[in-house]
């Protein structure tokens, strides 16, 4: 009798451990190469205006780490009371206080998704190979 709540007990154990790897695994980084599309628009202006589109390849894991690793798009980030601020990008800068402001979005990655539909923070939005990142310039929010 004691050797079927021993084999009970442990097969409980082995579920409980499976389901929290598999937890941790789905809410951790994703590690390896991966190809990443960032797009830049300016939406400031009557007829919004695309200034960049390009193809990554990279290890970052967030998407902070993406934007601080590739040079050529000027990103200037700052550090604040939430996490990493973007606050310019391939020339287009953000006012905090007044506006035009930046915004991002992605129609694929999953950190976004699971937020129905609206992007985490920078630093909370884990990228996958394959995703798909839009960055505009906003005069507002309507």
């Amino acid at each position: 009798m004691k050797k079927k709540w021993l084999y009970a007990g442990m097969a409980v154990l082995l579920i409980v451990i499976v389901v929290a790897i598999s937890a941790w695994q789905k809410k951790g980084t994703s590690t390896g190469s991966k190809t990443i599309e960032i797009t830049i628009i300016d939406r400031t202006q009557e007829e919004e205006k695309q200034v960049f589109d390009q193809s990554y390849h990279s290890d970052a894991q967030t998407l902070t780490e993406l934007l601080k690793e590739c040079d050529d798009l000027n990103a200037e980030i700052e550090e604040s009371t939430y996490g990493s601020l973007l606050t310019s990008i391939y020339g287009l800068d953000q006012d905090m206080n007044n506006g035009p402001w930046l915004v991002f979005e992605s129609e694929n990655n999953a950190s976004c998704k699971d937020n129905g539909g609206m992007c985490p923070a920078m630093d909370d939005v884990v990228i996958e190979d394959g995703d798909h990142f839009t960055f505009a310039l906003i005069a507002s929010f309507s």
